[in-house]
């Protein structure tokens, strides 16, 4: 028995990637999207009999041949291929997913996330999202490549799950995870937030005062700089 399960939108439906530049219209490309949906929603219907959970995973190493020629080999490929997924989970009204966008390099993994975070408020959506680094290795390497994308994100204010994936036996990757996770619940209760600007409706011949809020400017090795992260993970100095 399981309680949830992991799609990759990148080779779900479409072929394992080739990477070939192919050339798609706007018609043949909706075709492909009505295809994954053909294939894709009997798996959605299943998790809704039995109440299972999904996890939307895209892998920066395995985007589609289809993808990659829309949207480049980028965070924002990333970004879109699980998108396309999503929206056919809540057309069938299915909301029990969240979303993964894994990448051996942390700094793109980190991007993505931002950027889905980022998409995700557009949409007025607000679903789970698991951190992890694929692949990031073994000893103090594949610690630290999980530290910088786990740990940037988690100060960020962003992440619910963890997976810390070491190419070690699976009872080393306990500590580090739990490390991580103890930085997030601690940076989750000193964080004071900045409130946002109210931004006005500008033009030439009226001026006035922006109001808001910024930390007092300080400088030397005791300054708590989390306080002056934003929750899309900006930072406002």
């Amino acid at each position: 028995c399981f309680d949830k399960i992991r799609v990759n939108p990148g080779n779900f439906a479409d072929r394992r990637a080739q990477f070939e530049q192919l050339e798609y219209t706007e018609e043949e490309y909706q075709e492909e999207l009505e295809h994954i949906e053909q294939v894709f929603t009997p798996l959605v219907e299943k998790c809704k009999k039995y109440g299972r959970a999904m996890r939307i995973g895209t892998n920066h190493g395995s985007l589609s041949d289809r993808i990659m020629s829309y949207y480049g080999d980028s965070p924002r490929g990333m970004v879109e291929s699980a998108f396309e997924f999503a929206r056919i989970c809540r057309k069938l009204d299915f909301h029990n997913f969240v979303f993964s966008m894994k990448a051996s390099n942390p700094v793109i993994m980190v991007e993505a996330y931002r950027l889905l975070v980022a998409e995700m408020y557009v949409q007025g959506w607000d679903y789970p999202l698991h951190l992890g680094v694929t692949e990031a290795g073994e000893g103090e390497d594949g610690r630290m490549k999980s530290a910088i994308g786990i740990g940037t994100l988690l100060q960020d204010g962003l992440g619910d799950t963890i997976r810390v994936s070491l190419t070690e036996p699976p009872e080393e990757e306990i500590d580090p995870c739990r490390r991580l996770a103890n930085l997030g619940t601690r940076a989750a209760e000193i964080q004071q937030g900045v409130e946002p600007f109210e931004e006005k409706h500008r033009h030439y011949f009226d001026f006035q005062r922006r109001t808001g809020q910024l930390p007092v400017q300080k400088e030397g090795e005791e300054v708590d700089y989390r306080g002056v992260l934003h929750r899309d993970g900006s930072v406002l100095m």
